[in-house]
C-alpha cells in the first residue's frame, strides 16, 4: 500500500507540479500526514524538489513540489540484426545520450551479449549523473520474449533462442531489466512520447528488414496468448502464394512488402535483361546492391519499373492497414522503420487505400521518433514493470 500511495503521489506531482502538499492530499484523497511522510521520502530520494512557495492566501504560504526527472536514468537498447541503437533516458522520457554500434553477422549469442553489455557501459559513461542513479535496462528484441520480460524465447534475426538475458544483465549491472518485442517497444514509445499519445486503440507498424506491428488496445500494449501478437508479416493478402508451411524467417507478406522483400523482388525481376530500369546503373550492374530506398528513389524520378514495384508494395501495405483498422477499430496508425523514411511516397497511398476501404478511417502518421521510439518504449517497459517508480534496485 505504501508503494501504491507513493506511485500515486508521484504521478500527481509529475502531471500537475508545481503543486503543494495540501493540493496533493486533495487530489489523492490521502491524509495530510500520509502525504507529508511520503513527500519526505521522495525529497530524500531526490525524485521531488521544492521549487518555491504558493501565493499567499492569508496564512503561511505552502511550499510547492516538482518532479525531478534527473534523479535517475535508464538505458534502452533497440537490438537489431545489423545495428544496436541505444539511449540513456531520464525519468521523464528525455533521451540524454545516444550511441549505436553495428551487429556482427554470424557471431555467437555470447559474443552478441558481450557487445550489448559494452554498449550499455558506454552509455552509462556518457551520462553526467552518479552511477547510483542508474535505474534499469530495457531491450527491444526482434522476436518473442517471456511474460516476465526476462528471457528471449526466439529471435532468429539476431540468433538468440531461449536466452535468459535478464539473469545475465541483472547479474552484471545490478538493476532491473525488461525485454519485449521491438514492435511492442516501438508502440509503447509512440504511446508515451510520440504520435500515439492519448490514443486508446492504435497500431504502430515498422517496415524495415521485416514488418512488425505493435497493438495498443484499451490504452495498453497487447501481447497475445504466446506474446507473439502483431506478426502480420505472415498474412496472406490476395494471391501472395499458396497456403503452405514456411520454415523461412520471413512470412508471405513481408517477403514482398518489407525493405528486404522490395529489394529481393527487384533483384529477381532484373535477372530478365529485357526489363528497362535505371536501377542497374544506380548499382553499377551489381544487382546484389539494390535497396528498397533506391527503388523508391527510382520511382520518384519517373522510372516506370520502379513505379510499378512501389505501387504494388504500397497497395499491399494499404490493404494490410485497412484490414487491421477494420478489425480493431483503431483511432491512429503510426508507421516507422527504414522504409518509412521515403515519406509521402508510402504514406499517401496507404492513407488513400485505408480511407476507401474502412468504415471509420483512422489518422495515419509517419513516426517522428523512429529508433528513439523503440528506445523509449523499452525504458517504459521497465517503468511499467514496477508498482512504484522508486522501488528500483541500486548498484552497490
Amino acid at each position: 500500500m505504501q508503494q501504491l500511495n507513493t506511485s500515486l503521489i508521484l504521478d500527481v506531482i509529475k502531471r500537475e507540479g508545481p503543486i503543494s502538499r495540501s493540493q496533493i492530499a486533495e487530489r489523492t484523497k490521502l491524509s495530510n500526514p500520509a502525504v507529508s511522510a511520503i513527500i519526505a521520502s521522495l525529497l530524500e530520494e531526490g525524485l521531488v524538489d521544492e521549487v518555491g512557495v504558493a501565493a499567499s492566501t492569508g496564512g503561511r504560504r505552502a511550499r510547492l513540489l516538482q518532479f525531478n526527472p534527473s534523479a535517475g536514468f535508464l538505458i534502452g537498447i533497440d537490438v537489431g540484426g545489423t545495428k544496436m541503437h541505444g539511449g540513456a533516458v531520464d525519468l521523464a522520457g528525455n533521451i540524454i545520450a545516444r550511441q549505436s554500434i553495428f551487429s556482427k553477422g554470424g557471431e555467437s549469442t555470447e559474443d552478441s551479449i558481450q557487445r550489448l553489455m559494452g554498449l550499455i557501459y558506454d552509455l552509462i559513461e556518457k551520462v553526467d549523473l552518479p552511477v547510483q542513479s542508474f535505474k534499469g535496462i530495457g531491450l527491444g528484441i526482434p522476436g518473442v520474449t517471456d511474460s516476465q520480460g526476462q528471457r528471449v524465447r526466439l529471435a532468429p534475426g539476431i540468433g538468440w533462442e531461449n536466452v535468459d538475458v535478464g539473469q545475465v544483465l541483472t547479474g552484471e549491472f545490478g538493476v532491473p531489466l525488461f525485454a519485449d518485442n521491438d514492435a511492442n517497444c516501438f508502440a509503447r514509445g509512440e504511446l508515451w512520447r510520440g504520435k500515439l499519445q492519448g490514443a486508446q486503440n492504435a497500431i504502430a507498424m515498422t517496415i524495415g528488414t521485416g514488418i512488425g506491428v505493435g497493438l495498443v488496445l484499451n490504452g495498453h500494449v497487447y501481447h497475445g496468448s504466446h506474446r507473439a501478437s502483431g506478426e502480420v508479416g505472415y498474412w496472406l493478402l490476395g494471391s501472395l502464394g499458396p497456403i503452405e508451411r514456411r520454415d523461412t524467417q520471413f512470412g508471405p507478406l513481408e517477403s514482398l512488402a518489407s525493405g528486404t522483400g522490395i529489394a529481393a523482388a527487384a533483384r529477381r525481376d532484373l535477372e530478365d535483361p529485357s526489363i528497362q530500369t535505371s536501377l542497374r546503373e544506380a548499382v553499377g550492374g551489381d544487382l546484389s546492391k539494390i535497396t528498397a530506398v533506391q527503388v523508391f528513389q527510382g520511382a520518384k524520378e519517373g522510372d516506370e519499373y520502379c513505379q510499378r514495384l512501389v505501387e504494388k508494395t504500397t497497395t499491399l501495405l494499404g490493404i494490410l492497414c485497412a484490414n487491421m483498422a477494420s478489425l480493431l477499430d483503431v483511432e491512429k496508425i503510426v508507421i516507422g522503420g527504414g522504409v518509412s523514411r521515403v515519406g509521402q511516397q508510402i504514406l499517401a497511398p496507404i492513407q488513400d487505400i485505408v480511407g476507401k476501404l474502412t468504415p471509420y478511417p483512422p489518422e495515419i502518421f509517419l513516426s517522428e521518433q523512429q529508433e528513439d521510439a523503440a528506445i523509449l518504449g523499452a525504458v517504459a517497459g521497465v517503468l511499467d514493470q514496477r508498482a512504484s517508480m522508486i522501488s528500483f534496485s541500486q548498484l552497490p
